[in-house]
Protein backbone atom coordinates (compact mmCIF):
# COMPACT_ATOMS: atom_id res chain seq x y z
CA UNK A 1 0.00 0.00 0.00
CA UNK A 2 1.55 3.17 -1.13
CA UNK A 3 0.77 6.63 0.73
CA UNK A 4 2.70 10.28 -0.09
CA UNK A 5 1.41 12.22 3.52
CA UNK A 6 1.08 15.55 1.22
CA UNK A 7 -1.69 13.45 -1.03
CA UNK A 8 -4.28 14.65 1.50
CA UNK A 9 -2.77 17.71 2.33
CA UNK A 10 -2.35 18.95 -1.75
CA UNK A 11 -6.27 17.69 -2.29
CA UNK A 12 -7.25 19.98 0.58
CA UNK A 13 -5.25 22.92 -1.12
CA UNK A 14 -6.90 22.44 -4.19
CA UNK A 15 -10.31 22.65 -2.74
CA UNK A 16 -9.51 25.87 -0.74
CA UNK A 17 -7.71 27.66 -3.93
CA UNK A 18 -11.04 26.34 -6.00
CA UNK A 19 -13.60 28.10 -3.53
CA UNK A 20 -11.24 31.00 -3.30
CA UNK A 21 -10.91 31.58 -7.29
CA UNK A 22 -14.53 30.97 -8.49
CA UNK A 23 -16.03 34.28 -10.05
CA UNK A 24 -19.22 35.57 -8.47
CA UNK A 25 -21.33 34.11 -10.53
CA UNK A 26 -20.69 30.84 -9.53
CA UNK A 27 -21.57 29.24 -6.66
CA UNK A 28 -19.96 26.49 -4.84
CA UNK A 29 -21.52 24.33 -1.72
CA UNK A 30 -19.46 23.02 0.83
CA UNK A 31 -20.01 21.33 4.43
CA UNK A 32 -18.69 20.99 7.85
CA UNK A 33 -20.21 17.74 8.05
CA UNK A 34 -17.51 14.56 8.12
CA UNK A 35 -20.16 12.58 10.52
CA UNK A 36 -19.87 8.74 9.53
CA UNK A 37 -22.53 7.06 7.39
CA UNK A 38 -21.45 3.98 6.67
CA UNK A 39 -18.71 1.30 5.97
CA UNK A 40 -18.62 -1.47 3.51
CA UNK A 41 -16.01 -4.22 3.05
CA UNK A 42 -15.62 -5.08 -0.83
CA UNK A 43 -14.92 -9.03 -2.26
CA UNK A 44 -11.92 -9.83 -2.42
CA UNK A 45 -9.42 -13.00 -1.56
CA UNK A 46 -10.05 -12.53 1.93
CA UNK A 47 -13.94 -11.84 2.39
CA UNK A 48 -15.49 -13.72 -0.54
CA UNK A 49 -18.79 -11.89 -0.06
CA UNK A 50 -20.27 -8.21 -0.58
CA UNK A 51 -21.94 -6.05 2.15
CA UNK A 52 -22.08 -8.89 5.01
CA UNK A 53 -21.15 -6.94 7.90
CA UNK A 54 -23.06 -4.10 8.59
CA UNK A 55 -21.49 -0.76 10.40
CA UNK A 56 -23.00 1.64 12.73
CA UNK A 57 -21.46 3.87 15.27
CA UNK A 58 -21.42 2.31 18.85
CA UNK A 59 -23.02 4.42 21.68
CA UNK A 60 -19.93 7.17 22.65
CA UNK A 61 -20.44 8.04 18.65
CA UNK A 62 -17.06 7.51 18.06
CA UNK A 63 -16.58 4.03 17.67
CA UNK A 64 -17.29 2.37 14.28
CA UNK A 65 -18.32 -1.43 14.61
CA UNK A 66 -20.16 -4.09 13.20
CA UNK A 67 -22.20 -5.47 15.86
CA UNK A 68 -23.22 -8.54 14.00
CA UNK A 69 -19.57 -10.22 14.23
CA UNK A 70 -18.34 -11.49 11.09
CA UNK A 71 -18.40 -15.76 10.09
CA UNK A 72 -16.22 -17.79 11.90
CA UNK A 73 -12.52 -17.66 11.10
CA UNK A 74 -13.36 -14.48 8.49
CA UNK A 75 -10.05 -13.37 7.12
CA UNK A 76 -9.96 -9.61 7.80
CA UNK A 77 -6.06 -8.85 7.62
CA UNK A 78 -6.61 -7.93 3.59
CA UNK A 79 -10.00 -6.03 3.44
CA UNK A 80 -11.22 -3.25 1.08
CA UNK A 81 -12.96 -0.90 2.97
CA UNK A 82 -15.75 1.58 1.56
CA UNK A 83 -16.42 4.18 3.55
CA UNK A 84 -19.56 6.78 3.59
CA UNK A 85 -19.71 9.87 5.33
CA UNK A 86 -22.18 12.86 4.72
CA UNK A 87 -19.07 14.69 2.69
CA UNK A 88 -15.38 14.44 2.69
CA UNK A 89 -11.81 15.77 1.19
CA UNK A 90 -10.06 13.31 2.30
CA UNK A 91 -9.93 10.26 4.56
CA UNK A 92 -6.77 9.37 6.86
CA UNK A 93 -7.02 5.80 8.40
CA UNK A 94 -4.29 5.36 11.31
CA UNK A 95 -2.29 2.53 12.89
CA UNK A 96 -0.63 1.62 15.51
CA UNK A 97 2.92 0.41 13.94
CA UNK A 98 3.76 -2.31 16.67
CA UNK A 99 0.55 -3.81 15.86
CA UNK A 100 0.42 -3.94 12.08
CA UNK A 101 2.69 -5.08 9.15
CA UNK A 102 2.99 -1.54 8.01
CA UNK A 103 5.92 0.62 8.17
CA UNK A 104 4.43 4.00 7.76
CA UNK A 105 1.65 4.63 10.74
CA UNK A 106 -1.01 6.45 8.24
CA UNK A 107 -2.80 5.98 5.10
CA UNK A 108 -4.87 8.28 2.65
CA UNK A 109 -7.88 6.09 1.62
CA UNK A 110 -8.16 5.93 -2.20
CA UNK A 111 -11.03 3.09 -2.60
CA UNK A 112 -8.04 0.55 -3.60
CA UNK A 113 -6.29 0.33 -0.62
CA UNK A 114 -6.33 -3.30 0.98
CA UNK A 115 -6.21 -2.77 5.00
CA UNK A 116 -5.63 -4.74 8.11
CA UNK A 117 -8.45 -4.04 10.21
CA UNK A 118 -7.03 -7.12 13.17
CA UNK A 119 -6.73 -4.57 15.43
CA UNK A 120 -8.38 -1.73 15.40
CA UNK A 121 -8.00 1.38 13.32
CA UNK A 122 -8.28 5.39 13.68
CA UNK A 123 -9.84 7.30 10.87
CA UNK A 124 -9.75 10.61 10.34
CA UNK A 125 -12.23 12.20 7.92
CA UNK A 126 -12.40 16.07 6.55
CA UNK A 127 -15.56 17.34 5.48
CA UNK A 128 -16.06 19.24 2.01
CA UNK A 129 -15.34 22.38 3.23
CA UNK A 130 -11.54 21.23 3.74
CA UNK A 131 -11.42 22.10 7.50
CA UNK A 132 -13.63 20.62 9.89
CA UNK A 133 -12.53 16.68 10.61
CA UNK A 134 -14.17 14.04 12.99
CA UNK A 135 -11.68 11.19 14.42
CA UNK A 136 -13.14 7.81 15.02
CA UNK A 137 -11.76 3.99 15.76
CA UNK A 138 -13.01 1.21 12.93
CA UNK A 139 -13.44 -2.12 14.71
CA UNK A 140 -14.00 -4.97 13.16
CA UNK A 141 -15.27 -8.07 14.89
CA UNK A 142 -15.00 -11.54 14.10
CA UNK A 143 -16.70 -15.14 15.75
CA UNK A 144 -13.68 -16.42 17.83
CA UNK A 145 -15.96 -19.31 18.00
CA UNK A 146 -17.71 -21.89 15.98
CA UNK A 147 -20.87 -20.82 16.28
CA UNK A 148 -22.19 -24.22 14.78
CA UNK A 149 -19.88 -26.01 17.11
CA UNK A 150 -22.06 -28.16 20.15
CA UNK A 151 -20.23 -28.16 23.94
CA UNK A 152 -21.78 -31.12 25.87
CA UNK A 153 -20.55 -31.62 29.35
CA UNK A 154 -21.27 -34.37 32.09
CA UNK A 155 -23.47 -32.31 34.86
CA UNK A 156 -24.01 -35.93 37.32
CA UNK A 157 -22.38 -39.29 36.89
CA UNK A 158 -24.88 -40.62 38.71
CA UNK A 159 -27.85 -39.22 40.80
CA UNK A 160 -29.56 -41.67 42.59
CA UNK A 161 -28.94 -45.60 42.56
CA UNK A 162 -32.48 -46.50 42.47
CA UNK A 163 -32.84 -49.92 39.79
CA UNK A 164 -35.65 -48.27 37.58
CA UNK A 165 -38.03 -49.88 35.62
CA UNK A 166 -38.74 -46.44 33.89
CA UNK A 167 -38.62 -42.96 33.83
CA UNK A 168 -38.96 -39.71 32.92
CA UNK A 169 -38.27 -36.15 33.18
CA UNK A 170 -40.30 -33.43 32.20
CA UNK A 171 -40.04 -29.63 32.53
CA UNK A 172 -42.90 -28.61 34.40
CA UNK A 173 -43.36 -24.93 36.29
CA UNK A 174 -40.03 -23.84 34.73
CA UNK A 175 -38.43 -26.67 37.15
CA UNK A 176 -37.35 -30.28 36.17
CA UNK A 177 -39.32 -33.02 37.70
CA UNK A 178 -37.23 -36.62 37.30
CA UNK A 179 -40.33 -39.36 37.69
CA UNK A 180 -38.90 -42.92 38.73
CA UNK A 181 -40.37 -46.68 39.51
CA UNK A 182 -38.42 -49.81 40.32
CA UNK A 183 -41.90 -51.65 40.04
CA UNK A 184 -42.26 -51.06 43.87
CA UNK A 185 -42.14 -47.38 44.41
CA UNK A 186 -42.41 -44.15 42.63
CA UNK A 187 -39.44 -41.75 43.02
CA UNK A 188 -39.26 -37.92 41.97
CA UNK A 189 -36.42 -35.84 41.78
CA UNK A 190 -36.38 -31.83 41.13
CA UNK A 191 -34.28 -29.40 39.78
CA UNK A 192 -34.38 -25.81 38.75
CA UNK A 193 -31.39 -25.36 37.04
CA UNK A 194 -30.71 -29.30 36.14
CA UNK A 195 -27.54 -29.14 38.52
CA UNK A 196 -29.02 -29.09 41.50
CA UNK A 197 -31.67 -31.64 42.73
CA UNK A 198 -33.84 -32.14 45.61
CA UNK A 199 -36.09 -35.61 46.27
CA UNK A 200 -39.36 -35.24 46.58
CA UNK A 201 -42.42 -37.57 47.65
CA UNK A 202 -44.79 -39.04 45.40
CA UNK A 203 -48.54 -40.00 46.70
CA UNK A 204 -50.91 -41.66 44.67
CA UNK A 205 -49.65 -43.84 42.02
CA UNK A 206 -49.67 -47.60 42.08
CA UNK A 207 -46.95 -49.67 42.90
CA UNK A 208 -46.14 -50.38 39.37
CA UNK A 209 -46.72 -47.22 37.29
CA UNK A 210 -44.91 -46.91 33.96
CA UNK A 211 -43.70 -43.27 33.90
CA UNK A 212 -42.36 -43.37 30.27
CA UNK A 213 -45.75 -42.38 28.76
CA UNK A 214 -46.19 -39.38 31.53
CA UNK A 215 -47.18 -36.24 29.38
CA UNK A 216 -47.55 -32.28 30.47
CA UNK A 217 -51.16 -30.99 29.44
CA UNK A 218 -52.99 -27.39 30.60
CA UNK A 219 -50.45 -27.17 33.77
CA UNK A 220 -51.45 -31.01 34.87
CA UNK A 221 -49.13 -34.37 34.33
CA UNK A 222 -50.61 -37.21 33.17
CA UNK A 223 -49.66 -40.60 33.31
CA UNK A 224 -51.72 -44.10 32.61
CA UNK A 225 -51.57 -47.34 33.39
CA UNK A 226 -52.23 -50.24 30.61
CA UNK A 227 -55.68 -50.03 31.69
CA UNK A 228 -59.01 -48.19 32.59
CA UNK A 229 -56.91 -45.95 34.92
CA UNK A 230 -55.21 -42.43 34.41
CA UNK A 231 -53.24 -39.70 37.09
CA UNK A 232 -53.20 -36.48 36.90
CA UNK A 233 -51.37 -34.10 39.20
CA UNK A 234 -51.06 -30.17 39.39
CA UNK A 235 -47.35 -30.58 41.33
CA UNK A 236 -46.25 -33.27 40.64
CA UNK A 237 -46.14 -35.50 44.05
CA UNK A 238 -49.64 -35.63 44.84
CA UNK A 239 -51.64 -37.88 42.11
CA UNK A 240 -55.40 -38.63 41.58
CA UNK A 241 -57.22 -41.27 39.70
CA UNK A 242 -59.51 -41.46 37.01
CA UNK A 243 -61.13 -44.37 35.50
CA UNK A 244 -62.76 -45.19 32.08
CA UNK A 245 -65.06 -47.94 31.02
CA UNK A 246 -65.13 -48.17 27.06
CA UNK A 247 -61.54 -48.79 26.42
CA UNK A 248 -58.11 -49.11 28.13
CA UNK A 249 -55.05 -46.71 28.04
CA UNK A 250 -52.42 -47.81 25.80
CA UNK A 251 -50.03 -44.81 25.76
CA UNK A 252 -50.80 -40.94 25.91
CA UNK A 253 -49.88 -38.96 22.73
CA UNK A 254 -49.92 -35.27 23.65
CA UNK A 255 -51.55 -32.33 24.10
CA UNK A 256 -52.74 -30.48 20.59
CA UNK A 257 -54.93 -27.77 19.82
CA UNK A 258 -56.58 -27.73 23.51
CA UNK A 259 -56.90 -31.54 23.41
CA UNK A 260 -54.94 -34.15 25.44
CA UNK A 261 -54.19 -37.78 23.17
CA UNK A 262 -54.06 -40.87 23.44
CA UNK A 263 -53.89 -44.24 21.87
CA UNK A 264 -56.57 -46.85 23.12
CA UNK A 265 -58.14 -50.26 23.28
CA UNK A 266 -62.10 -50.11 22.86
CA UNK A 267 -63.41 -52.69 24.74
CA UNK A 268 -66.51 -53.12 22.54
CA UNK A 269 -64.49 -54.77 19.76
CA UNK A 270 -60.48 -54.35 21.22
CA UNK A 271 -59.77 -52.11 17.89
CA UNK A 272 -57.22 -49.52 18.71
CA UNK A 273 -58.29 -46.17 18.48
CA UNK A 274 -57.36 -42.05 19.15
CA UNK A 275 -59.00 -41.10 22.12
CA UNK A 276 -59.02 -37.49 23.27
CA UNK A 277 -60.16 -35.41 26.03
CA UNK A 278 -60.35 -31.81 26.88
CA UNK A 279 -60.42 -31.24 30.81
CA UNK A 280 -58.30 -35.26 31.55
CA UNK A 281 -61.11 -36.77 33.13
CA UNK A 282 -63.86 -37.22 30.31
CA UNK A 283 -62.45 -39.04 27.41
CA UNK A 284 -64.30 -39.53 23.63
CA UNK A 285 -62.77 -42.49 21.23
CA UNK A 286 -62.42 -41.20 17.53
CA UNK A 287 -60.81 -42.71 14.74
CA UNK A 288 -59.08 -46.01 14.63
CA UNK A 289 -55.63 -45.55 14.61
CA UNK A 290 -54.08 -46.56 10.88
CA UNK A 291 -51.59 -49.68 9.87
CA UNK A 292 -48.43 -49.59 11.04
CA UNK A 293 -48.92 -46.78 13.68
CA UNK A 294 -47.21 -47.10 17.18
CA UNK A 295 -48.80 -48.56 20.30
CA UNK A 296 -46.23 -47.27 22.27
CA UNK A 297 -42.45 -46.54 23.16
CA UNK A 298 -42.52 -43.77 20.45
CA UNK A 299 -40.84 -40.22 20.82
CA UNK A 300 -43.71 -37.78 20.76
CA UNK A 301 -43.37 -34.14 19.91
CA UNK A 302 -45.82 -30.94 19.47
CA UNK A 303 -44.80 -27.73 17.58
CA UNK A 304 -45.32 -24.77 15.33
CA UNK A 305 -45.09 -25.14 11.85
CA UNK A 306 -43.27 -22.45 10.10
CA UNK A 307 -46.80 -21.29 8.87
CA UNK A 308 -47.38 -20.67 12.41
CA UNK A 309 -49.62 -24.38 12.44
CA UNK A 310 -49.58 -26.56 16.06
CA UNK A 311 -48.37 -29.65 14.51
CA UNK A 312 -47.80 -33.29 16.39
CA UNK A 313 -44.88 -35.99 15.56
CA UNK A 314 -44.95 -39.63 16.65
CA UNK A 315 -41.67 -41.35 15.82
CA UNK A 316 -40.67 -45.36 16.04
CA UNK A 317 -41.88 -46.78 18.98
CA UNK A 318 -43.67 -49.92 18.67
CA UNK A 319 -46.34 -51.71 15.96
CA UNK A 320 -49.56 -53.95 17.65
CA UNK A 321 -47.80 -56.86 16.31
CA UNK A 322 -45.03 -55.98 18.78
CA UNK A 323 -42.72 -55.12 15.42
CA UNK A 324 -39.78 -52.10 15.85
CA UNK A 325 -40.54 -49.21 13.47
CA UNK A 326 -39.15 -46.81 11.40
CA UNK A 327 -42.12 -44.41 10.95
CA UNK A 328 -42.42 -40.42 11.26
CA UNK A 329 -46.19 -39.95 11.54
CA UNK A 330 -47.42 -36.17 11.65
CA UNK A 331 -50.97 -34.53 12.32
CA UNK A 332 -52.79 -31.37 12.85
CA UNK A 333 -55.64 -32.55 14.90
CA UNK A 334 -54.82 -35.30 16.13
CA UNK A 335 -57.04 -37.71 13.73
CA UNK A 336 -55.81 -37.33 10.47
CA UNK A 337 -52.45 -38.79 10.62
CA UNK A 338 -49.39 -38.75 7.18
CA UNK A 339 -46.74 -41.47 7.73
CA UNK A 340 -43.84 -39.54 6.32
CA UNK A 341 -41.85 -42.54 6.07
CA UNK A 342 -43.48 -44.20 3.00
CA UNK A 343 -42.12 -41.92 0.83
CA UNK A 344 -38.32 -41.08 3.30
CA UNK A 345 -37.76 -44.07 4.68
CA UNK A 346 -34.89 -42.31 6.40
CA UNK A 347 -35.30 -43.35 9.74
CA UNK A 348 -33.63 -46.09 12.00
CA UNK A 349 -35.74 -48.31 13.90
CA UNK A 350 -35.56 -47.07 17.62
CA UNK A 351 -38.04 -47.89 20.85
CA UNK A 352 -37.72 -45.42 23.90
CA UNK A 353 -36.03 -42.30 22.07
CA UNK A 354 -36.51 -38.75 22.81
CA UNK A 355 -36.85 -36.33 20.64
CA UNK A 356 -36.91 -32.58 20.62
CA UNK A 357 -36.88 -28.95 19.01
CA UNK A 358 -33.61 -27.06 19.12
CA UNK A 359 -32.44 -24.27 16.95
CA UNK A 360 -35.65 -24.64 14.62
CA UNK A 361 -34.49 -28.45 13.86
CA UNK A 362 -35.71 -31.83 15.27
CA UNK A 363 -32.85 -34.15 16.98
CA UNK A 364 -34.16 -37.56 18.15
CA UNK A 365 -31.65 -39.23 20.60
CA UNK A 366 -32.09 -43.11 20.99
CA UNK A 367 -30.47 -46.76 20.86
CA UNK A 368 -31.06 -49.36 17.90
CA UNK A 369 -30.90 -52.27 20.02
CA UNK A 370 -31.96 -52.64 23.89
CA UNK A 371 -28.46 -54.60 24.30
CA UNK A 372 -26.49 -53.41 21.58
CA UNK A 373 -25.21 -50.24 22.41
CA UNK A 374 -25.29 -48.68 18.74
CA UNK A 375 -26.27 -45.15 19.38
CA UNK A 376 -29.26 -43.17 17.30
CA UNK A 377 -28.98 -39.44 16.97
CA UNK A 378 -30.59 -38.23 13.69
CA UNK A 379 -31.77 -34.30 12.85
CA UNK A 380 -34.71 -33.09 10.43
CA UNK A 381 -34.56 -29.75 8.71
CA UNK A 382 -38.07 -30.20 7.35
CA UNK A 383 -40.61 -31.06 10.16
CA UNK A 384 -40.09 -34.80 10.26
CA UNK A 385 -40.49 -35.36 6.33
CA UNK A 386 -36.76 -36.38 6.35
CA UNK A 387 -33.74 -37.69 8.62
CA UNK A 388 -30.44 -36.95 8.26
CA UNK A 389 -26.98 -37.60 10.42
CA UNK A 390 -25.63 -34.25 12.20
CA UNK A 391 -23.10 -32.90 11.26
CA UNK A 392 -20.07 -35.52 12.64
CA UNK A 393 -17.35 -32.98 13.11
CA UNK A 394 -19.83 -29.70 14.72
CA UNK A 395 -22.85 -31.55 16.10
CA UNK A 396 -22.23 -35.21 18.02
CA UNK A 397 -22.80 -36.43 21.08
CA UNK A 398 -19.79 -36.73 23.78
CA UNK A 399 -17.19 -39.35 23.05
CA UNK A 400 -18.04 -40.95 26.56
CA UNK A 401 -21.61 -40.52 26.69
CA UNK A 402 -22.99 -43.91 26.57
CA UNK A 403 -25.81 -44.95 24.32
CA UNK A 404 -29.57 -45.59 25.59
CA UNK A 405 -32.85 -45.91 25.34
CA UNK A 406 -35.77 -44.27 27.59
CA UNK A 407 -33.81 -41.31 28.36
CA UNK A 408 -35.38 -37.92 28.60
CA UNK A 409 -34.00 -35.08 26.64
CA UNK A 410 -35.57 -31.56 27.49
CA UNK A 411 -34.72 -28.33 26.06
CA UNK A 412 -34.45 -25.43 29.18
CA UNK A 413 -32.93 -21.48 28.43
CA UNK A 414 -31.07 -22.88 24.92
CA UNK A 415 -29.55 -25.81 26.95
CA UNK A 416 -30.38 -29.29 26.30
CA UNK A 417 -30.25 -31.88 29.34
CA UNK A 418 -30.33 -35.50 28.80
CA UNK A 419 -31.21 -37.33 31.88
CA UNK A 420 -30.86 -41.04 32.40
CA UNK A 421 -32.20 -44.10 31.01
CA UNK A 422 -31.50 -47.43 29.99
CA UNK A 423 -29.11 -50.01 28.10
CA UNK A 424 -29.30 -54.06 28.62
CA UNK A 425 -29.65 -53.89 32.32
CA UNK A 426 -27.63 -51.04 33.30
CA UNK A 427 -29.84 -47.72 34.07
CA UNK A 428 -28.11 -44.57 33.92
CA UNK A 429 -29.20 -41.73 36.33
CA UNK A 430 -26.72 -39.71 35.28
CA UNK A 431 -27.22 -35.67 33.67
CA UNK A 432 -25.75 -33.90 30.94
CA UNK A 433 -25.84 -30.87 28.81
CA UNK A 434 -25.03 -29.87 25.92
CA UNK A 435 -25.48 -26.23 23.66
CA UNK A 436 -25.17 -24.67 20.28
CA UNK A 437 -22.30 -21.87 20.29
CA UNK A 438 -24.35 -19.57 18.41
CA UNK A 439 -27.07 -19.86 21.35
CA UNK A 440 -24.84 -18.10 23.69
CA UNK A 441 -24.87 -14.56 21.69
CA UNK A 442 -26.67 -11.94 22.57
CA UNK A 443 -27.49 -11.20 18.73
CA UNK A 444 -29.16 -14.60 17.41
Amino acid sequence: MKFNQFKLAFSLLIISILSSCLGSNTVTTTSSDASFVSLTFAANDSIPYLNTAKFLLDGDGKTIVNIDSLPYKTRIDSVNPVFSFKSTAGTILYFNKSLYKYKKDSALITGKDTIDFRNPVGVKNYASDAKTYLRYTVKVNVHTVDPELYIWTKVSDKLNSINATSQKTILFNNTFFYFLNDGSNSYLYNSTDGYNWNMSIVNGLPTNTPITDMTLYNSKLYVTQDGFNIYSSSNGTTWVKKSTSDFTFKSLLFGLNGKLWAVVQAKSDLSYRFANSIDGDIWSMTSVIPTSFPLNDFAPITFSTVTGKSKGLIVGGVSTSGLALRTSWSTEDGNYWVNFSTENNTLEAVQGASLIRYDNKLLLFGQIDAYVPIPVYQMSVDEGLSWQTPDTLRNVLPRNYQSRRYGSVVVNNNHIFIIGGKSGSTVYSDVWTGMLNRKKFIRQ
